[in-house]
């Protein structure tokens, strides 16, 4: 998955001259977080909604509201932004961002393209939506979780008991974080599947390899089968 068919684009902006009310006019409107802050058609910095309240009166009940509309009309985006923000690619993966954004603990950056312009933006959102996609979760069906041996052939052999059930796969994640020395979790979500064969395909799965969990979405049902470990 690449930046470049997740982010949104074109980003809204604001421009570094405007003010704080500007910002606010445009983020209530788009419903966005984050505006990249442009001068001379140059990408300059970031200007999020944590910023703005960051900047805005403390206390509103203590000071003349002619005076918060002052502040909020007068205070440039130069003034509260950050600069040099940290940008991305649109060829790099959702998952490099993800991890960017985690590390920097920040909520989304620009994209520019290898020239330096702006050609959109990428969120956490942007983020939880990719990943929403890739798991099929919108299909529903069921998800089994299960820890496999860490070998060649392990993930055939489970995946092969479930389309033996005339169950669709969606989609097939494995991590070896958390994982037990020589094994890796895989998570696996189906579609199609004959409930009334469903014990059925657990009791295979469990011959084959720990099953650790079965989440039926469709039918609200979550049935956990101990420690993995």
């Amino acid at each position: 998955m690449l930046v470049n068919d997740w982010m949104s684009s074109p980003a809204i902006t604001v421009g570094v001259d405007e003010s704080m009310q500007r910002a606010v006019e445009l983020m209530t409107e788009s419903r966005v977080g984050m505006l990249p802050v442009m001068a001379n058609g140059k990408l300059v910095g970031v200007v999020t909604d944590r910023d703005l309240k960051k900047a805005a009166p403390s206390s509103v009940v203590l000071i003349d509201v002619k005076q918060v509309l002052y502040h909020l009309t007068h205070v440039k985006i130069g003034a509260i932004m950050t600069n040099n923000p940290v940008t991305v690619f649109p060829d790099q993966t959702v998952e490099e961002v993800a991890q960017l954004l985690l590390d920097r603990n920040i909520s989304g950056c620009p994209v520019v393209d290898h020239g330096g312009n702006l050609v959109g933006i990428i969120t956490k959102n942007d983020i939880f939506r990719a990943l929403v996609s890739v798991s099929g979760l919108r299909k529903k069906g069921v998800q089994f979780g299960l820890l496999l041996e860490d070998r060649p052939g392990s993930i055939k052999e489970v995946t092969d008991i479930i389309r033996r059930h005339q169950c669709r796969l969606v989609s097939i994640m494995t991590t070896y974080d958390r994982a037990p020395e020589g094994f890796r979790f895989a998570y696996i979500r189906a579609f199609d599947v004959d409930r009334d064969r469903l014990s059925e395909i657990k009791a295979e799965l469990a011959d084959t390899a720990k099953l650790l969990y079965v989440a039926d979405l469709r039918e609200g049902i979550r049935e956990t089968y101990g420690d993995p470990y």
